[in-house]
């Protein structure tokens, strides 16, 4: 290995371990919100009169306290998802100018940001949608003597590791957040890539497997290592993906994956021998 090639290694090793910090960083802020929104809902449970005429006053105020935690949460995830593009085009230019080639390129298209922001917004909604739904039908069953007033705190969750409505709505942010900010640094690195290939001859990209998956799809697994032209798809399980989490393909491929790209070329020493001759 050159001492180019180890320099580009340990930038592509820095802006990785970036990326993994900003994605744990912002399930962190997911889970913050959504707990504040716990309490909130608990303290209106516990302080209400377990009456029937005040089931829609209750409902009313549960719906408020989820609604303003489905604000909060959509404005900081797709806030977020702003810094997670730009990373993306750091995780190319940053290796490829280690390796010596400087990068003039113009700001990329961010429509594709755009239209996933408002495709986080849309999930955002539902989640927060179907919470409400959840926990209204458990209050409704307390209030006509269908359950204790115990059971229903125990089925809206007095923290959120409890069996119960909180963790699954936990559960189900997390995941959110983890595809959605991936899906925006690897679509930022597909276009970034792409304009990069027109001034590199043979740029490409290589698929990555995570290596912190407990319970890793054989087809990822098998995928670690391809390499593709910058213009060309990757072959995973069976499907044609750009990156990972890659619209296009099925649910089932997409949805949980933690794997990456990194910009690629079959001999960098060369390209940045070629950059120099043309500048």
């Amino acid at each position: 290995m050159t001492g180019k090639e180890r320099a580009f290694k340990k930038k592509v090793e820095e802006l990785v371990k970036k990326a993994n910090s900003m994605e744990e960083a912002q399930v962190k802020n997911t889970i913050r919100i959504l707990e504040a929104a716990r309490k909130s809902v608990a303290a209106e449970v516990a302080s209400t009169e377990w009456e029937a005429y005040r089931l829609p006053q209750l409902k009313a105020a549960i719906q408020r306290s989820m609604q303003e935690f489905g604000q909060l949460y959509n404005i900081d995830l797709t806030d977020a998802q702003l810094d997670f593009w730009e990373h993306g085009i750091n995780m190319v230019d940053g290796p490829i100018e280690t390796i010596g080639i400087g990068l003039s390129l113009p700001e990329i298209d961010s429509t594709a940001l755009a239209i996933m922001q408002g495709f986080t917004t849309d999930l955002v909604t539902n989640l927060t949608g179907d919470a409400v739904g959840k926990i209204q039908k458990e209050l409704t069953m307390g209030i006509m003597g269908q359950k204790s007033p115990y059971e229903v705190m125990q089925a809206v969750g007095r923290n959120l590791k409890d069996k119960s409505i909180f963790r699954s709505i936990a559960a189900r942010a997390e995941l959110i957040t983890r595809q959605e900010c991936g899906r925006v640094l690897e679509a930022a690195q597909e276009a970034r890539r792409q304009q990069a290939a027109e001034i590199i001859p043979d740029l490409g990209k290589e698929w990555c497997h995570a290596v912190h998956v407990r319970q890793p799809r054989v087809s990822h697994l098998a995928a670690d290592g391809q390499k593709r032209k910058a213009n060309e798809p990757f072959d995973v399980g069976g499907e044609k993906l750009m990156y990972p989490r890659d619209p296009a393909g099925s649910a089932k491929n997409t949805i949980g994956c933690n794997c990456y790209t990194i910009p690629w070329h079959p001999n960098w020493e060369e390209a940045a021998e070629q950059a120099k001759e043309a500048a």
